[in-house]
């Protein structure tokens, strides 16, 4: 699997020469995420609380647990998304490729105006149809650590004035843990919430927002652990 992520990414590439935010990428990744998904033989059930827009732009949000999650996120979420990338992951040969041709947003921890280009970026994204993933903890944490979010998504959000996807994934810490360097076959639940509709929120409210969001999506993350056990 890992031997055949250089055709694909070189692939995605290869098309966006045409067109930068084709969606013909998606469904070449799409070719990418299926044998990880049958590798983990995870049984996943996924659920909506109301049906989002598939070609709607967002800044969909969730909380992180294993390394499948971006997977299983992307093969049942069905919205064309990218992540942010560290400016060191453009240093290296062939990632630099493939998160370039995918349209990953760029970001420069070390400058101060940052903000200033992630935002354009991200406008870009979203103009064109795109989505952007966040995972607001800013890092895999343990099943057992609902960690708080930080509010960056939410003043993307915000600045672009796109609705916000809140997303609650459970099970996937047991499928692929944190410092195990396998897979195992286990049970996933997706369940997405309501969109936030941004435009109701100030610069000074966005903490609030975030603090908000963050105690809806563990209390649902607490059912879903129920239910899979």
């Amino acid at each position: 699997m890992a031997v055949y992520t250089i055709p694909v990414a070189y692939s995605i590439w290869f098309v966006g020469l045409f067109n930068k935010y084709t969606k013909i990428k998606y469904y070449i990744a799409q070719s990418w995420v299926k044998p990880w998904l049958w590798a983990a033989r995870a049984k996943t059930t996924f659920t909506k609380v109301v049906e989002y827009k598939n070609n709607q732009p967002y800044v969909v949000i969730s909380n992180h647990l294993s390394n499948i999650d971006n997977m299983i996120l992307y093969n049942f979420l069905k919205i064309n998304w990218v992540f942010m990338a560290k400016k060191e992951v453009y240093k290296l040969p062939f990632f630099k490729t493939a998160i370039k041709a995918f349209n990953f947003i760029k970001v420069d921890r070390d400058n101060p105006n940052d903000k200033e280009s992630i935002n354009q970026q991200a406008k870009n994204l979203f103009n064109n149809g795109w989505s952007l993933m966040v995972y607001p903890q800013g890092t895999r944490v343990p099943k057992d650590d609902f960690k708080a979010f930080k509010s960056g998504a939410f003043h993307i959000a915000l600045e672009n004035k796109v609705p916000i996807l809140p997303v609650v994934i459970a099970g996937t810490g047991d499928i692929w843990p944190r410092g195990r360097k396998f897979l195992s076959s286990g049970k996933a639940m997706i369940k997405t919430l309501e969109p936030i509709d941004i435009t109701k929120y100030t610069k000074d409210s966005i903490d609030e927002l975030t603090n908000e969001t963050h105690k809806k999506m563990k209390k649902v993350y607490e059912e879903l652990q129920i239910a899979i056990q």
